[in-house]
């Protein structure tokens, strides 16, 4: 047997009938039906001996090579038959490297290994292959000088690889066989990760949320859990270890949002599976904080008293509260306080708040305006139309007499109109009236003072179409 472009040497022996060999320089000739002999004639040694070189070229076949000298030829039975390329193929052999691959499927490498009847390597020879499952790199490729040809398996699912190599040649009964191999490539099978609703849903800041992680190893074909890691989404993590069926998991979240779920299992084979999932939070709600002036015409260096409330969320209670007077000054209140005191050294409005937080770590606030005066001053005015709404063309009248002084009589009522584009813009009087040189909204400014310096202002809106 010989791989295609193989070579062999034929050795003719030459017998005179009285069983010794001729003279040397006997001529033999050659003859072949399939390649070629180099040379076609050649004369004996002294033994009677004569050898030639046979080329079996690209084909594949069987060659039947005969030779005569001096009209004796070799018997048709006694012929030397060489069997060329796929004819000589013996056997074949096939691997797969790696045997096994990940659930998630890839790559392995098929190599088919192509001898004659002598287990010697055969090149040049076709070799066919197929799959029940998956893709191949090639399905036909030609042995190297080492009598292997290699084609790549691509599958996502266990497949069984075919190859088939040589010629067809006559089986038992006369049934047509060819040599064949067979390798199986196993695919992992997958385990399932999967979680269960989030409760509560939505949830909350500070509060915890619950949810079911079920982890199903493969029934067969798969390997065993060996970890189980849960990202929370919230840059924290845990390691669960070798789970598998349905655990409780919770977490509490610092901030509100979107968060999303990934659990990942690993198995003995190496592969990872992933579950996902997502939960949403929200802000905790904010609590219901009011802050009010119980003293009546707050005014410079006298104790003023403001009221608070503050309601905690269910189940919590209020930790602490923050007062700020709006002068610069703020007291911590600890616990539900319900009323606090502030001596202001300056006359003015103040805008005070209370910021109260309660034991599940909720907050929340409310304001108040007052006004602070030294002695009791008050600015107050009346418009007409009531309405405080008209056009350019609409006259409006400001009354001031409301306005009083508990320390002495008001000696000035200053008026901004708040209508820069009118030349009577400002004016004096209990009793003003006026004309809006523009349409849009106007803030109308009464400043008053008594017989002792004492001021007040107030403001109201005009709306001018």
């Amino acid at each position: 047997a010989l791989p295609v472009n193989g070579s062999t040497d034929i050795i003719a022996q030459v017998i005179e009938p009285s069983g010794t060999p001729p003279q040397r320089g006997t001529r033999v000739s050659f003859t072949t039906n399939l390649g070629s002999i180099q040379p076609s004639d050649a004369e004996t040694d002294t033994s009677g001996k004569a050898v030639v070189k046979f080329f079996a070229g690209a084909g594949s076949g069987v060659a039947t090579i005969s030779a005569i000298s001096g009209g004796v030829a070799v018997a048709s039975a006694n012929a030397v038959k060489i069997a060329v390329g796929t004819a000589a193929v013996g056997g074949i052999t096939l691997s797969a490297n790696p045997t096994s691959l990940s659930a998630a499927g890839g790559a392995s490498t098929i190599t088919a290994v192509v001898s004659d009847a002598g287990g010697n390597a055969l090149a040049g020879v076709p070799v066919t292959f197929s799959t029940d499952n998956g893709t191949l790199g090639s399905s036909v490729v030609t042995t190297d000088t080492a009598g292997q040809a290699q084609t790549v398996l691509a599958t996502s699912r266990t497949a069984k690889v075919t190859a088939t190599a040589g010629v067809t040649t006559a089986g038992t009964g006369g049934a047509a066989t060819s040599p064949t191999a067979t390798v199986t490539v196993n695919v992992n099978a997958a385990a399932t990760v999967s979680f269960g609703a989030p409760t509560p849903n939505p949830g909350q800041v500070g509060q915890p949320v619950s949810f079911t992680l079920t982890v199903t190893p493969a029934t067969t074909g798969g390997g065993q859990i060996r970890q189980v890691v849960v990202d929370f989404g919230d840059r924290s993590s845990q390691a669960l270890g070798p789970i598998q069926g349905a655990t409780t998991l919770s977490h509490t979240y610092s901030s509100s949002g979107v968060f999303p779920l990934t659990a990942t299992a690993t198995d003995s084979n190496g592969d990872q599976f992933v579950g996902a999932g997502n939960v949403v939070v929200n802000p905790r709600p904010g609590l219901a904080v009011s802050i009010s002036v119980s003293s009546a015409n707050p005014r410079v260096n006298t104790p003023t008293t403001f009221n608070v409330s503050a309601t905690p969320s269910t189940g919590n209670s209020i930790t602490s509260l923050n007062v700020n007077f709006g002068d610069g000054q703020s007291v911590q209140l600890s616990g539900n306080a319900t009323s606090v005191q502030h001596v202001y050294t300056t006359a003015g409005q103040f805008t005070v708040t209370a910021t109260a937080t309660d034991s599940n770590g909720a907050t929340g606030s409310g304001s108040t305006v007052i006004v602070v005066a030294v002695g009791f001053v008050t600015a107050d005015f009346q418009i007409t139309p009531a309405s405080a709404t008209g056009t350019t063309a609409t006259q409006f009248n400001f009354n001031a007499s409301a306005s009083f002084s508990t320390n002495g009589s008001i000696t000035s009522y200053v008026w901004d109109f708040g209508d820069p584009a009118s030349p009577q813009n400002t004016g004096n009087g209990v009793n003003i009236n006026h004309t809006f040189a523009s349409v849009g909204t106007h803030t109308v400014r009464l400043t008053v003072t008594d017989s002792n310096n004492n001021q007040a202002t107030t403001t109201r809106v005009v709306t001018i179409n």
